[in-house]
C-alpha cells in the first residue's frame, strides 16, 4: 500500500483488508463499472498510477465536478486506487450515484482497441465480489451496472438496447460487451 494525498494504492491482494477497516455511512446498492477511454493502455507506464489519477481528477474538476469522479481506478498491472472517499457519492452514473460504488478501469475496451490484461481482468472480478459481498448484494445486473445501459440525459436506464442518448462505457467489448445480455452471458457468471 502506497498513499499519495487522498489517493491509496493497493495490490488487489489488499483491497478486502483495506475495506473492512473502512467505516460505512451510507447505503451502497449499485457497484458501477466503467472504463477511461482516456487514458487508455498506452497512456500507462507501469508506474504511473497516482499521476494518471491526479490527471483524471484535473480533467473532472475542468467539467465541473468538485474532485474525481470515481471512487476506485483499476489498472493494466491489477493494482487498485482508492481515489475518492467511500462515504462520497461518486460522480459516475448520472441517476445512479447516490448509492453507487464508481469503478473506473483504465482502458480503451471497445473493441479493436485495448486488450484487457489478465491482471485487470481478475482484478476487477476480485473488487467487483468483494464490494458485493461487503454490502451484501447478490450479483445480478441489478447491483453490478454498465454506464452503458443510462441515458445520459435522463439519467435513467434504458428500457430497450439502441434506445436513448448512451456511450459505450465500460466498452462494447468489456467481458465480451456492454449490453445487458453481454454482462449475464460472460461477466455475471464470475460473480
Amino acid at each position: 500500500m502506497k498513499a499519495v494525498g487522498k489517493f491509496i494504492l493497493l495490490d488487489a491482494s489488499e483491497f478486502s483488508s483495506w475495506l473492512d477497516m473502512q467505516i460505512i455511512t451510507r447505503k451502497i446498492s449499485l457497484v458501477q463499472q466503467h472504463h477511461t477511454y482516456l487514458p487508455a493502455y498506452k497512456t500507462f507506464k507501469g508506474n504511473n498510477h497516482f499521476e494518471l489519477c491526479k490527471s483524471m481528477e484535473q480533467a473532472h474538476i475542468e467539467r465541473g465536478f468538485s474532485e474525481i469522479a470515481q471512487t476506485f481506478t483499476t489498472f493494466p498491472d491489477g493494482k487498485i486506487m482508492v481515489c475518492r472517499n467511500i462515504n462520497q457519492i461518486p460522480a459516475g452514473i448520472k441517476g445512479a450515484n447516490a448509492n453507487g460504488i464508481c469503478i473506473e478501469n483504465v482502458g480503451n475496451f471497445d473493441k479493436g482497441k485495448d486488450k484487457m490484461s489478465v491482471a485487470q481482468k481478475d482484478t476487477i472480478i476480485s473488487i467487483t465480489k468483494t464490494l458485493l459481498k461487503k454490502f451484501n448484494l447478490q450479483p445480478s445486473d441489478q447491483t453490478v451496472v454498465y454506464h452503458h445501459w443510462y441515458d445520459l440525459i435522463l439519467g435513467k436506464r434504458i428500457k430497450v438496447e439502441g434506445t436513448g442518448n448512451t456511450k459505450s462505457c465500460p466498452g462494447t467489448n468489456f467481458f465480451g460487451g456492454n449490453k445487458v445480455e453481454d454482462f449475464k452471458k460472460n461477466f455475471l457468471p464470475l460473480l
